[in-house]
């Protein structure tokens, strides 16, 4: 299924954000053609240490604009968009397939590259047992844990860098093991007889309790994301059968604990997504790498406009171990080169294992702003192939024309960005 994340894992919500104009919100008009496909949701309920969630609900007077904003609001105005994850693959197998130009391999994996001084020639992917040779001009690796990049050997990181690194201001003396906390999500529906459900048999009988974001879907089904059911670096650790094995354990384990003690009797556990919500894994370290002093600057104080991709302003949200979590008082912009590693000439990174710092990664990894990535890397290929350049030598502000012209804001004051409160003049 396309989609990744955001389908096979449940990660069905698009957080308040600054980088929701372009392709998000054309997937967003395709959705809202269909009933009960998508919808802007406020939140009804805040995280309580009584009641650890968060719940959000749909409501059909909010508009998509609303919801492109969170830095300078307060809680209460944030808002957020829920869809149907099997509406979202199909309206993005709709888009690709209306080009007439993309072709995609579902059920295939990295096996190898080819590679020469600075650039890759050829991958190989395999499909049911059958390897295919793939050569391009240009390669982009949008899969979130760098097969390719780390294949053909670019330099990454993983884990939390030191403050003598970068000189962010919350990072630790030393380096440590730590990553962004790991999910599995799961999705209830509503019933009107309450019943605890049994565990299953190969689960123990012990409670598993954390904190977790609820949002219901248009037509009333709940999506539960539990922030988080396992260190990412516990799971980095595991081998993924075992990894996944635990997460589900822990995942029956608090869906009876929220069953029993809390009132969720009258809605039963649906499915788990089978995709296993990964927040961080290896990053790049590629020709500019965005740290926590890019994001608490924000806009007005980054000097690096000329360069940005796109616009972000989520929290510095780190979830279990290493806990992070602080507002941002304006958004900031993603310069280019975040998306370019040092080694190849004709390979980009469109992805949250792009060029960030651990805690900036924390801020820039929602879904919106990674489609916001691919977008660019996308008409990046186009700039270089038209000019007959490679990735790092085209002229980025070609680049920045072509993504305004697909309807892309990088302008922190764009008039379809719902105003902070401290800004002059608004209400």
């Amino acid at each position: 299924m396309l989609g990744g994340t955001s389908t096979l894992g449940g990660v069905n919500t698009w957080e308040p954000g600054i980088g929701g104009p372009g392709f998000p919100a054309e997937l967003f008009r395709v959705l809202t053609c269909q009933p009960n496909r998508i919808g802007v949701s406020r939140t009804i309920k805040h995280w309580t240490p009584a009641q650890p969630w968060a719940w959000s609900r749909c409501e059909p007077q909010h508009s998509y604009q609303r919801s492109l904003r969170r830095s300078g609001l307060p809680p209460d105005n944030w808002l957020r968009v829920t869809f149907e994850p099997d509406a979202l693959a199909a309206a993005l197998a709709e888009l690709l397939q209306a080009t007439r130009c993309v072709e995609w391999r579902r059920g295939s994996s990295f096996i190898a590259a080819e590679t020469s001084g600075e650039r890759i020639h050829a991958i190989v992917i395999e499909s049911g047992g059958r390897q295919e040779r793939v050569q391009a001009d240009f390669f982009v690796d949008a899969t979130a844990q760098l097969p390719l990049a780390t294949a053909v050997g670019c330099q990454t990181y993983l884990g939390c860098e030191p403050v003598s690194l970068y000189q962010e201001p919350s990072a630790p003396m030393t380096h440590l093991d730590q990553l962004n906390g790991v999910t599995v999500c799961l999705r209830a529906t509503p019933t009107t007889s309450p019943r605890v459900e049994p565990l299953p048999p190969h689960v123990p009988a012990v409670e598993w309790r954390a904190p977790v974001s609820i949002t219901e879907y248009p037509g009333g089904d709940l999506n539960l994301n539990l922030l988080p059911v396992m260190e990412g670096i516990e799971f980095h650790r595991l081998d993924d059968q075992a990894g996944r094995r635990l997460c589900e354990i822990r995942v029956y384990q608090f869906w009876r604990w929220l069953q029993r003690e809390h009132g969720f009797d009258r809605y039963r556990l649906q499915s788990l997504f089978p995709f296993t919500g990964v927040r961080e894994g290896p990053r790049l370290v590629g020709k500019y790498v965005l740290t926590e002093n890019d994001v608490r600057s924000g806009c007005s104080g980054q000097k690096n406009a000329d360069r940005w991709i796109t616009l972000a302003d989520h929290a510095l949200d780190v979830h279990g171990e290493g806990h992070l979590c602080r507002e941002l008082s304006e958004p900031y912009g993603v310069p280019y080169d975040c998306l370019l590693p040092r080694e190849y000439s004709n390979l980009a990174i469109a992805c949250r294992g792009a060029s960030f710092s651990h805690i900036a990664a924390a801020s820039c990894r929602l879904s919106r702003t990674m489609m916001q990535l691919g977008h660019a890397a996308g008409l990046a290929v186009v700039v270089a192939r038209g000019a007959g350049q490679q990735l790092p030598e085209i002229a980025v502000g070609a680049l920045q024309e072509l993504l305004r012209a697909d309807d892309v804001a990088l302008d922190p004051h764009d008039e379809r960005f719902p105003c902070a409160l401290e800004s002059p003049g608004c209400v």
